[in-house]
């Protein structure tokens, strides 16, 4: 049976494998926010069209999947159905879109599709309810369901916001990476209240 905290999250007992997953995670997401971010920054001061950047995407994407893997691996239980199906939902959409990007880096029109309108709306879609599911599960702190939430729409209105300095682009452009980073580095460091939580009840 699972423990209540004062903070108002949940845990299982003292569990090593667990502590494991959300320090990795942690780790993961730190990466993936500063990749993010990177990329960000390049398309704002660099505002032209690079389409290298599709190359460079795949490091901050993959990196962003490792740490949606540790979030389920935190918090899964047998109860939590809803987050465990969106779990998978959002994983399956995001592999769509790596498909996409592939379409677009090699020029194989076909592709293109699986990733938008495919797999962009899915996973939009699927991440807000995922944030819902880990809000509800109470295990992350409440901050990182809220960024799961907010992950995409926050991702379309920076785009929008940033335009008139870096326009929007089909490809090689990705002035939306600034709020990707900062989102997944709030996952992060929920992931690392998680593990330090584990930690200190494990020495207690």
């Amino acid at each position: 049976m699972s423990a209540r905290t004062p903070s108002g999250t949940s845990t299982q007992p003292c569990d090593g494998g667990i502590a494991s997953q959300a320090r990795r995670g942690a780790l993961w997401g730190s990466i993936s926010g500063a990749l993010w971010v990177v990329l960000g920054i390049d398309s704002i001061v660099r505002p032209a069209q690079d389409n290298r950047r599709e190359i460079f995407w795949w490091f901050p994407y993959l990196f962003m999947m490792l740490t949606i893997i540790a979030v389920h691996l935190v918090q899964r239980r047998r109860e939590f159905r809803l987050e465990r199906y969106c779990y998978w939902v959002v994983l399956a959409a995001w592999v769509l879109v790596l498909f996409g990007n592939l379409g677009l880096v090699f020029d194989v029109p076909a592709l293109l599709p699986l990733g938008f309108p495919g797999g962009a709306i899915v996973a939009t879609l699927g991440l807000i309810v995922y944030g819902v599911a880990t809000w509800r599960a109470r295990v992350l702190p409440w901050y990182a369901g809220l960024s799961l939430m907010l992950w995409e729409p926050g991702s379309i209105a920076a785009g929008v916001l940033l335009a008139p300095i870096s326009p929007l682009r089909e490809r090689g452009s990705y002035s939306a990476g600034i709020w990707k980073g900062f989102a997944i580095g709030v996952v992060a460091f929920g992931l690392r209240a998680v593990w330090k939580r584990l930690e200190r009840t494990e020495a207690n």
